[in-house]
């Protein structure tokens, strides 16, 4: 019972609990960690993990690109690319930086071993005789200049950053030290990437809720009309917010790009529950004219419904969990827990302020045009109800065609704006150069006589290297093959000519003697440790699909041409990995949205005892989620990691007004016992919320269409088509199911 006395208590209780979430408030971090998204608890993220604690993270490094208009080889352009990446050198997180201004080859004299730089930067009469050098090097040629022979890259490997904002400071560095430089310098890699996604987040951080308030105001106002009942709404809508974002800072949950989209959806959810909440209180109240009588009336009339939405609607968010992603575990972890939170808060402090407040509820003039429609509706189903079952199954077929052509596929940047520099740089070393994305596959000698710097071996490498190529593209291949060929190289005056694998014994001998004797590796790249070795290099953002279909053909040529019984080899790396998260997207998803609907199924038959009610509560359910498959998929909109959170939030909230719309017909149809007479007073009394949820939700979720993206885009409108695909199912085909399978009591 909803009195003064219980009302304070409520909000003493109320403020209690938000009280101390706020004081959470500035732990409040913003992450975009790209090993999040690895698979969890997956073989493949095990053994890559132990492969790094030898070789390092295939992740930690910058690319540099370097144009020029007016040629590669001119002694300024060279001297200022060499001063900068000195300078960059020097920087504590630098490791190593390969560059052709700053590489040297051991060139064996009669004097012995002499050190030849691969550019004389200084003396431009040889720089003519060096750039031809350069472009004879089969492996240099390949990594340093571009294919349109107009720019150089410099590769810069760094240590592991334990903080983003220690990353940000490296690359901002960098950034200091090629200031002015015309045209701009071009650097791609992990480390800026999730800069860019970040600042993104932030910006549409404040952007999806200053929008998603401005929508809903208008909205309230015309249909709760007062202001003080307005302000009273959002205030408790947006103190549903505070609390869920303090309560992930609470636990060190920091804010990333999907997690970014919990306020909205929590702003719009709840004001979902208030607007159920006030159209029955609105109603009651035209009745007796008193407040209270009015909330406790609709508070036992909508209490239990709105209770049974917020758990469906956290369910939906809670098949999240089933993609085995953290960022998308945690997007429906804490979505859920906030859904239940904003009901709780919703209904300790609602019909609490409400009834301090002791408004005078009116009905809004404007609200009577808006929702003139709505009482012509019942008359629509009864007299249409073939045409309406007729449309919903061509409906059904073309969104079952058009599921088919549903595919899996992601890129790195492709979330970016299109004008975003971060990710045209990322592009232009796709195009100019072999890639950008890491390529790493381990291999290991399996006889103990046959170590890795071995004829054998090596020859076996080699055949792997040309595999890799021919299957993938990826190039700028670094393995133990390459110091093979680079000591070869040495021991011939540092001849291009002469990178290629020995022809003789002698030759063989010499060349791992060099390689023993010089110690290659720590002047190059490590790819070697006792029977461990690595073949690195670079490939291009192809999409996790055709990579994981090349991967695939890769892997069969080698079990097919490599022998097996002296190496081994797998595939591993950050790549790998992204990619096979995308490839247990849709098992996982389909699990997840199976579970979501199995419990929904089990709230209908709780309800209405009816196996029969099941099947007419999931049909009108379904077909939100189809049709948003179907549009993506006649449209080659790809399913990915970001995009696959609109089908929990579609089915997860659309399902809260037919189990509106079922309580109050089961109301009804237990007060009047006539089925007809039931779905006409359902239609009339939840029509209204019903409409007015489905506007505020359509609204609220518009406002990530103004994200900058492309993901997030597509999540703002799928969810939107899927609410206003369910409102036209709650409205007309689910009344049609009603009547036609569900018994009458008379009979």
């Amino acid at each position: 019972m909803i009195n003064k006395r219980t009302s304070i208590f409520s909000i003493l209780a109320a403020i209690l609990i938000l009280g101390f979430l706020t004081l959470q408030l500035p732990k409040v971090q913003f992450d975009y960690e790209l090993e999040n998204f690895f698979p969890n608890n997956d073989p493949d993220l095990k053994y890559y993990e132990e492969f790094s604690q030898t070789f390092g993270h295939d992740n930690d490094y910058l690319l540099l690109g370097f144009e020029s208009s007016d040629g590669l080889f001119k002694k300024d352009f060279l001297t200022k690319i060499d001063s900068g990446l000195s300078k960059t050198m020097r920087l504590k997180p630098t490791l190593q930086v390969f560059s052709p201004t700053s590489m040297k080859s051991m060139a064996k004299t009669p004097l012995g071993f002499i050190p030849i730089p691969l550019l004389h930067i200084s003396n431009s009469s040889k720089l003519k005789h060096d750039s031809s050098k350069l472009y004879q090097h089969p492996l240099y040629r390949e990594m340093y200049i571009s294919k349109s022979g107009k720019s150089l890259k410099a590769i810069v490997i760094h240590e592991r950053f334990q903080t983003k904002e220690d990353a940000d400071h490296y690359v901002s560095q960098i950034q200091n030290i090629f200031e002015g430089h015309s045209p701009r310098v071009r650097i791609v890699g992990k480390a800026v990437a999730q800069t860019a996604f970040v600042e993104a987040v932030k910006a549409d951080f404040a952007i999806y809720i200053l929008v998603a308030l401005l929508l809903i105001f208008l909205w309230l106002i015309v249909f709760m009309r007062q202001v003080i009942l307005i302000i009273t709404s959002l205030c408790i809508s947006g103190l549903s917010v505070v609390a869920t974002i303090g309560l992930m800072a609470l636990f060190g949950k920091k804010i990333d790009v999907l997690s970014s989209l919990i306020p909205t959806i929590l702003l719009v959810v709840s004001m979902s529950n208030i607007v159920h909440l006030f159209s029955h209180i609105r109603q009651e109240y035209s009745k007796s004219k008193e407040i209270k009588p009015a909330l406790n009336k609709a508070i036992r009339q909508v209490g239990t419904a709105t209770c049974l939405t917020s758990l469906t609607t956290a369910m939906g968010f809670l098949t999240l969990i089933m993609i085995n992603v953290k960022p998308i575990i945690d997007l429906g972890i804490y979505a859920a827990v906030g859904i239940i939170l904003a009901f709780i808060i919703t209904y300790l402090l609602y019909p609490s302020v409400v009834t301090l407040i002791n408004p005078r509820i009116i009905e809004a003039n404007g609200s009577k045009i808006l929702f003139k429609p709505i009482e012509k509706v019942y008359s629509i189903v009864t007299e249409n109800s073939k045409s309406i079952i007729a449309i919903s199954v061509v409906t059904f077929a073309l969104s079952l065609f058009g599921l088919t052509k549903l595919e899996i596929d992601a890129y790195l940047v492709n979330d970016l704006p299109k004008d975003d520099l971060v990710k045209s740089d990322f592009i232009f070393f796709d195009k100019e150069f072999s890639g950008s994305k890491p390529f790493t596959l381990s291999l290991w000698s399996k006889n103990a006589s046959v170590p890795i710097y071995s004829k054998l071996m090596i020859e076996e490498m080699d055949k792997i290297e040309r595999l890799i190529k021919s299957h993938t593209q990826a190039g700028d291949l670094v393995s133990p093959v390459t110091i093979v060929k680079l000591a070869n190289q040495n021991l011939h005056r540092a001849s291009p000519s002469y990178f290629k694998l020995p022809e003789s014994e002698k030759e063989w001998k010499n060349a791992f003697h060099h390689i023993k004797r010089s110690h290659m590796e720590r002047r190059t790249t490590k790819v070697s440790k006792k029977s461990l070795a690595q073949i690195t290099g670079y490939f291009q953002d192809l999409g996790s699909k055709d990579a994981t279909m090349k991967h695939a053909n890769l892997m069969k040529a080698l079990d097919q041409n490599i022998n097996q019984e002296i190496i081994g080899y797998r595939l591993t790396g950050t790549t790998l990995l992204i990619d096979k998260s995308h490839e247990m997207l849709s098992k996982n998803l389909i699990k997840g949205l199976g579970m979501a609907i199995i419990i929904v199924g089990f709230i209908a038959g709780f309800l209405f005892r009816s196996g029969r009610m099941i099947i007419i509560t999931l049909i009108p359910n379904l077909f939100p989620i189809l049709v948003v498959a179907a549009i993506m998929g006649y449209f080659s909109i790809p399913l990915n990691l970001s995009t696959s959170v609109i089908f929990a939030i579609s089915f997860g909230i659309v399902v809260d007004d037919t189990i509106h719309f079922l309580s109050q017909f089961k109301f009804e149809y237990q007060d009047k016992k006539d089925k007809e007479a039931a779905i006409k007073a359902a239609l009339l009394k939840t029509g209204r919320p019903i409409l007015m949820t489905t506007i505020i939700l359509t609204t609220g979720f518009l406002v990530f269409c103004f994200s900058s993206f492309s993901a997030v885009y597509y999540m703002g409108l799928f969810v939107c088509i899927s609410f206003i695909t369910a409102l036209l199912a709650d409205l007309y085909l689910l009344p049609v199911l009603i009547l036609k399978w569900l018994p009458d009591h008379r009979k």
